[in-house]
């Protein structure tokens, strides 16, 4: 009887189908949104998201075990989608991924219209959900209910079904605007969760009828036919009700009845036993009509139960019984103390992260603390910018005023012959360096490195527009049925990023200009660096008749003294830049910590964080600057007593040649720095330009895919007209602004100098220890707002290509 007992009890038990999805490709965008955006190369994913894609496949596209086993595995993919939102955010923008899922409840074919398809975690996250509880439910309906162990899982897992639905309601409240299909909308998972609720209840009274005394089992079943009730009239709502399958409604009004017929049947056996005849007979007779209800309204899908097997003949006996014996008065049904209630069943909370879960992306930082980071960054490299530059033009400054008193030459002895030993290293420095031709080949390679950029640039917005263009014609051709976002609202961050490029680059050959230009003005001289130390000897005028003799000349005594400051005033400020671009100390951790507790306020941890890191290096920088007033006031003073001692016998033609000579030699050294670094600054521009063309490539791909599913649709309603032809382009998705680098060129001024060329906006350094640069990365601030670039200037650079970006 046990046997018969198990099939009865479970044959009119209901699982939840579940939805049903198609395969998605998750690897390549995903991968295309972290080289885009994080510092990280996408190969260290490589593993994390192929696994990611199985386990979709796995617990989604397939039907996962009916078992504990499968139902870990779909709730590690729920908690894996939970884990990527500030990470990997899927949105039109961003990570294009669109998850397409068919009605759970849909009739018919596979092919049939009930699906629906979301760019949008959260819509994934919710189909997710609803198939963890049915996949509750399922594991519930196939226990054993003979044994305990199986009743006690049948109420566990009916219970945390009706937590997932529970939960399910309040994330599709929360963050869709709207239910996308009927099976998610707010009265189907109210009754879902329901009939859930009554089932566990139900399983209660199964297990209670083994072990408990009667009253106890009447007041659990008479929660059951109350919870049956409240499924039954939450499954009759105008837009559910038909979406049942066949028999479900007839099974769940026949079960309202049945309970109660249990609980009746219970309190009649009591009131019996309490030798209260009539009642017995009243309350029996009662079960007995509801039973007979019961298997009316099942219309065949339901039949009674071993709970009720003894009814029948409960009922004749104890009639009998009154009849010949006691003849107790039988009440009206109506004023007998109605059955309580005992509420057993309720949802189990569904929770996210399981205790053991382990993020696929773990080394992944959340998005808001890689913006974070690369605001910090900008900031870092725009002091460290600023105070090198303050170095450099100092030294600038400081050379310009030796070379316009020809020192150190005037005061080397050279008896009027030979050359100075100051000009002598200054020309074997330039013939080390490769001498004007140097400069000369360096200056003539970059025109054709912009014109590089400028037709990447060119061909990204080519792309970009011929988009638009389409998405614009056909949403005049088909009006409100052409129901997507339109392109220009989408792509509005990424014309954004074309515009500051185009700004970056006009500046960059701005400061092209004046470079040529100043090579220029020095280039003769430069020339004559570059050749033999006897021909440029040859080339000078020669001194007048006083011999440059010294005797009695104090002031060149200190005059010496003062140019061994010089020295080694330059000599701690190249100690001083190298540590001003030392690494300083990881940033990452506190603003992981400050997201943890709920609180990112990037701005003051940055902010505190320079202080800590820079602050002793700034005053540093001040003193020297303050050293060199102190020690050109000196110079100066020296010098005018020099050139009285001397009568002013060093302003011969001579000596205004050597002081040309000087000049050249220190523009010579500058010039080199921003041909260098100008080459650097465009060979990176270069990779930038490269990723957003595969941005926009991307972006365009994602939204021609989406346009043609969409015309697919249309066209199956619509008398099929031509369409524009879709344009085959490759893939673009998610957006992100300037990124900003650590790496280890030195750093210039952000404020223009009277003697430079304008700003050259910098892109981002390649890291010095790699053996070829890799681009670190940076984000976008969320879609459709300007990207903000004010808090975060660019990198360092050598001055002649300083400034921050384009407002």
């Amino acid at each position: 009887h046990h046997h018969f007992f198990r099939t009865m009890a479970s044959q009119g038990l209901l699982a939840i189908p579940p939805k049903t999805t198609k395969s998605v490709d998750l690897v390549p965008p995903i991968t295309r949104f972290i080289g885009n955006n994080y510092d990280d190369q996408p190969s260290k994913y490589t593993s994390a998201l192929s696994e990611f894609q199985t386990l979709r496949e796995a617990t989604v596209v397939k039907t996962p075990d009916k078992h504990d086993t499968g139902l870990d595995l779909i709730c590690r993919y729920y908690d894996q989608l939970c884990a990527i939102e500030s990470k990997l955010p899927i949105a039109e923008d961003k990570i294009n991924l669109r998850f397409t899922w068919y009605d759970a409840f849909q009739k018919g074919s596979l092919f049939s219209d009930k699906k629906s398809a979301l760019v949008s975690a959260v819509y994934e996250r919710c189909c997710v959900l609803f198939n963890i509880g049915s996949l509750q439910s399922q594991i519930a309906k196939f226990q054993n209910f003979e044994s305990d162990e199986g009743l006690k899982n049948a109420i566990k897992f009916f219970q945390g079904a009706a937590g997932s639905f529970q939960l399910l309601q309040e994330l599709v409240f929360a963050h869709l605007k709207a239910p996308p299909s009927a099976d998610l909308s707010a009265e189907s998972t109210t009754a879902l969760k329901s009939l859930m609720l009554a089932q566990a209840q139900e399983s209660f009274c199964v297990k209670a009828s083994k072990d408990l005394k009667d009253p106890v089992i009447a007041r659990i079943a008479m929660q059951a036919s109350d919870l049956y009730a409240d499924a039954y009239n939450t499954m009759l709502v105008g837009s559910v009700k038909n979406q049942w399958e066949k028999g479900w409604l007839s099974i769940v009004t026949a079960k309202q009845a049945y309970f109660h017929a249990v609980a009746q049947h219970r309190l009649g056996l009591v009131a019996k036993a309490n030798k209260n005849f009539g009642e017995a007979v009243a309350r029996l007779k009662k079960a007995t009509e509801l039973l007979q209800e019961s298997e009316r309204k099942g219309e065949g899908t339901f039949k009674p139960y071993e709970l009720t097997s003894n009814l029948k003949k409960d009922f004749e006996s104890t009639q009998k019984d009154n009849n010949f014996i006691y003849n107790d008065r039988i009440p009206d049904f109506a004023t007998l103390e109605p059955p309580g209630k005992a509420v057993l069943a309720k949802p189990i909370q569904f929770t996210s992260p399981a205790a053991n879960f382990s993020d696929l992306f773990g080394a992944l930082m959340p998005l808001a603390v890689n913006q974070a980071k690369a605001v910090y960054t900008g900031k870092k490299d725009s002091i460290v910018s600023l105070e090198l530059d303050k170095l450099r033009d100092a030294t600038q400054i400081l050379n310009a005023m030796l070379a316009d008193r020809n020192l150190p030459a005037a005061i080397e002895e050279t008896s009027g012959q030979g050359l100075p030993d100051s000009i002598r290293e200054k020309a074997e420095s330039v013939q080390t360096s490769g001498g004007v031709a140097s400069i000369d080949q360096k200056i003539g390679n970059l025109p054709d490195m912009v014109t590089n950029n400028k037709e990447i640039l060119a061909e990204a917005q080519r792309v970009l527009e011929e988009e638009e263009r389409e998405d614009g014609s056909l949403k005049d051709r088909f009006k409100d049925k052409w129901t997507r976002q339109p392109s220009k609202s989408l792509n509005e961050s990424i014309r954004k990023e074309l515009e500051k490029f185009r700004t970056i680059l006009d500046n960059a050959t701005r400061a092209d200009e004046t470079i040529k230009t100043k090579f220029n003005t020095h280039r003769n001289y430069i020339a004559l660096l570059s050749k033999p130390v006897a021909e440029i000897e040859g080339m000078l005028p020669k001194a007048g008749t006083s011999s440059g003799s010294f005797k009695g000349c104090k002031s060149v005594q200190v005059l010496r003294g003062l140019m061994e400051q010089v020295t080694q005033l330059k000599e701690a400020r190249e100690v001083l830049e190298k540590r001003l671009n030392d690494p300083v100390a990881d940033i990452v951790p506190k603003f992981m910590e400050a997201l943890k507790l709920g609180d990112l306020d990037s701005e003051a941890i940055s902010d505190a964080h320079l202080i800590l890191s820079y602050g002793g290096l700034q005053q540093e920088v001040a003193s020297s600057l303050e050293s060199q007033k102190a020690l050109v006031t000196s110079i100066d003073a020296a010098h005018q007593q020099f050139m009285t001692e001397t009568n002013g016998q060093f302003t011969s033609p001579r000596e205004e040649e050597l002081k040309k000579l000087a000049a050249a030699y220190d523009t010579f050294t500058e010039l080199q720095n921003n041909v260098t670094e100008g080459t650097k600054f465009y060979e990176n521009l270069t990779q930038l330009l490269s990723r957003l063309q595969d941005k926009v490539k991307d972006f365009v791909f994602a939204r021609n895919t989406e346009k043609d599913d969409l015309l697919k649709d249309l066209q199956r309603n619509i008398a099929a007209q031509p369409s524009s032809a879709p344009t085959s382009v490759p893939q673009y998705h998610g957006s992100k602004p300037h990124p900003h680098h650590v790496h280890s060129t030195p750093s210039p001024l952000t404020d223009e100098q009277p003697n430079k060329p304008p700003a050259r906006p910098p892109p981002p350094m390649a890291q010095s220890n790699s053996p070829r640069p890799q681009l670190q990365g940076a984000n976008l601030p969320p879609p459709q707002q300007p990207p903000q670039h004010s808090g975060a200037p660019p990198p360092p650079q050598q001055p002649y290509y300083s400034g921050a970006l384009p407002p």
